[in-house]
């Protein structure tokens, strides 16, 4: 790997501020959320260890880490107005922070794909076996795009801005093939994901079309489960479309942002860490309840209410048996 990357223009004073607020608030969303999902589905693994949930574990563990080991860095460095650490420190974040990305979307492209089965193939649904052999073929996924920079494949850098580091999209060194590194990510770590994820939902949307009549409580649960994958990979492209285009657009056509509009997109891909833990606790109900009953937060009004009509129903019933006898 190319050792002497230049080191771009920092922020002003007033710019590292806000980006220091800004990943102060995404590392402790990131942390807590996904800390919180990790823990719920462990405890109530008797209700929530499906395959879609072993999956989303292995998605909220990925944006754990990301809070955890990345996120600190990125912020010590945006409080002291640039890079705080050592080069080599750099090149490993890079790294890691990579692989954690390649692995969301190859999470989330899993998770379309087991929505896929189970709705459109039902016969082939995946196991919880299954799902984490998944799991770990997501990782080997992540590190197949995230290593070829320590081979003299591409390269990592510092970022614009100088908060945090990652690929150099913007060098363009005939080395160490830059060029074909960058499409080499972009086709395998968006283009191909996007395919599937579209194919799977395709399939998905079309039957749910002809099915729609169907009823039963499990069927409708899976179905918003559905619904809330694809909420969740949504969030994910919105989040990570801008810091491709303009990825590509430093590669390729020469672009050269400044070092406010270059931190920008950079700093909406890190959110990402914070959207799926809130998709999913708050809409998921079988996790919802498990949340509640993981606190000891009692049901209320409407557990209430159904136990007194069943209260009620059984007094009746008896009544009209005593009065026939």
């Amino acid at each position: 790997m190319d050792s002497e990357i230049p080191i771009p223009q920092g922020l002003s004073s007033e710019a590292c501020i806000g980006v220091a607020v800004v990943l102060s608030a995404i590392g402790f969303c990131g942390f807590t959320f996904n800390l919180l999902v990790l823990i719920i589905i462990i405890s109530d693994s008797h209700h929530l260890w499906t395959p879609v949930n072993v999956i989303l574990w292995n998605l909220a563990l990925g944006d754990f880490l990301v809070a955890l080991l990345g996120n600190p860095l990125a912020l010590v460095s945006a409080i002291k107005g640039g890079w705080y650490w050592s080069h080599s420190t750099c090149l490993w974040y890079a790294w890691i922070m990579s692989t954690l990305g390649f692995a969301s979307i190859g999470n989330l492209t899993m998770m379309a794909l087991e929505r896929y089965l189970f709705v459109v193939r039902p016969m082939l649904s995946v196991s919880i076996k299954t799902a984490m052999a998944l799991s770990g073929v997501v990782w080997v996924y992540a590190v197949s795009l995230s290593l070829p920079p320590f081979f003299g494949w591409g390269s990592y850098g510092y970022e614009p801005g100088n908060v945090s580091c990652s690929v150099s999209w913007e060098v363009h060194n005939p080395a160490t093939h830059s060029d074909t590194y960058i499409a080499f990510i972009f086709l395998f770590a968006m283009i191909v994901p996007v395919i599937l994820i579209s194919a799977s939902y395709f399939g998905i949307i079309s039957t749910l079309k002809k099915v729609k009549k169907r009823t039963g409580g499990t069927r409708r649960r899976e179905v918003k489960v559905t619904k809330i994958v694809a909420l969740m990979i949504i969030a994910f492209l919105v989040a990570w479309t801008p810091y491709a285009i303009l990825a590509l657009a430093a590669q390729y056509f020469y672009f050269q942002p400044s070092a406010l509009v270059g931190v920008l997109p950079s700093l909406l891909a890190k959110s990402s860490i914070c959207y799926n833990p809130i998709i999913y606790a708050g809409l998921n109900a079988q996790f919802s309840q498990s949340v509640k009953k993981m606190l000891g937060i009692k049901e209320v009004r409407g557990s209430r209410s159904k136990g007194a009509v069943s209260s009620q129903t059984t007094g009746i019933v008896l009544t009209t048996r005593i009065e026939r006898n």
